[in-house]
């Protein structure tokens, strides 16, 4: 039977708490938590302790640590065990993509983590197999966040995402070129992605399914020739360049994706929650070099996808007032909100690496503190609705 997690604790972690304290009591967190939550419900990625780091250093209280945790848990799924053990080093390939071996997948890791240490589990079990495009990369995002903070179960949990959520483009990210060694302006993606593919009616047709996965699945499948082709024009460029470009059009997206009225402020989860932003910086973090093309590649392609199954929205070049971004920081610690709260933390990050991109962040800062006060996500596709 397992424990309910530990609520109640996050409520301890104070401003003044000593350091070795603090690192204590997110362990007892990250220990209760380990064999209890899925990593991903319904196209939702489990945060919950990568949301406490991150409010940490953002300065919430007591309160608003608590509350966040808490609500970062009411849709998270309880884990299933099998009976037995059913993974092994040599069968571990075959049960890819089957979100119901996560359980086994988790438990798989601990111990070839324990065994290995982490170079050696990474090079066998990550980097050994074709690099996957499922769940939006959020797997890898989790991967980074465990190995910054030295969290081995948040590791395997990740590791066990990675794989449950397997998704092979591998047909796709073949079909790339090597790159020439000319370096590409910061805004190419961009240019891809709004003055080609939004006008592109071979795109045309909304993807009729309940879920991200499947749209994604589809797309690929039907639109496979078209989309290498936009992918053999982006492959060509340095990967420094195109990391840049990943990273200025991830933060674009955050107010294409939007839409204001009377006050009230519609985002699209997919486009404008930070994923993309997280996963191009964790790229940027983790990925060794000899494998950074191939990951440069698909984190394009998570983006194109993305993209067109969310309806290829606008980009907007309507200019919103842009408050201080401590008083963006203070409403939307207040909203309790953990996707705004993450959404936000992602662009601080820009702030700190790329600080000639402050105008847009503090931009797309206040567009979220306007949703703060009355925003909806739309998970359909905010493309879709206009």
């Amino acid at each position: 039977m397992l424990r309910q997690p530990l609520v109640c604790q996050t409520k301890s972690i104070k401003p003044q708490t000593d350091a070795s304290d603090e690192r204590l009591l997110l362990l007892d967190i990250v220990n209760e938590n380990h064999y209890a939550y899925h990593m991903e419900t319904r196209d939702r990625p489990n945060n919950a302790i990568r949301l406490l780091v991150e409010l940490h250093r953002l300065g919430a209280t007591q309160e608003q640590l608590s509350l966040a945790y808490q609500k970062s848990l009411l849709q998270a799924e309880r884990i299933r065990f099998s009976d037995y053990h059913r993974l092994n080093e040599r069968n571990w390939e075959e049960f890819l993509g089957i979100s119901s071996y996560y359980g086994d997948y988790v438990m798989f890791f601990d111990q070839q983590l324990s065994l290995l240490g982490l170079e050696k589990t990474l090079t066998n079990y990550f980097y050994s197999i074709p690099p996957s495009m499922g769940a939006q990369l959020q797997p890898l995002v989790q991967l980074a966040f465990g190995i910054e903070h030295d969290l081995p179960q948040i590791i395997t949990q990740a590791l066990a995402y990675y794989a449950t959520s397997y998704l092979d483009v591998s047909n796709i990210l073949d079909y790339c070129d090597t790159h020439t060694g000319v370096d590409t302006p910061y805004d190419t993606l961009n240019t891809i992605l709004f003055d080609l593919i939004r006008v592109d009616q071979r795109f045309d047709g909304k993807f009729e399914y309940n879920a991200f996965r499947p749209a994604i699945k589809l797309l690929l499948k039907s639109k496979s020739d078209l989309i290498k082709t936009y992918m053999k024009t982006w492959s060509i460029y340095t990967p420094e360049s195109r990391l840049d470009a990943l990273v200025f059009s991830a933060t674009s997206l955050y107010k294409a994706s939007s839409r204001a009225s009377n006050g009230h402020v519609d985002l699209d989860w997919f486009l404008a929650g930070g994923q993309l932003l997280e996963a191009t910086l964790a790229i940027k973090q983790l990925i060794r070099p000899d494998h950074l093309e191939d990951w440069l590649n698909l984190q394009c392609l998570n983006t194109l996808c993305t993209y067109v199954v969310q309806g290829r929205p606008f980009n907007h070049q309507h200019h919103l007032l842009m408050p201080d971004i401590e008083s963006c920081r203070m409403a939307i610690l207040e909203s309790s909100d953990p996707q705004l709260m993450l959404a936000l933390a992602s662009l601080l990050k820009v702030m700190v690496h790329y600080p000639q991109w402050d105008s847009i962040c503090l931009e797309n800062a206040s567009l979220l503190t306007l949703f703060s006060k009355d925003g909806t996500w739309i998970k359909q596709g905010l493309g879709w609705t206009r």
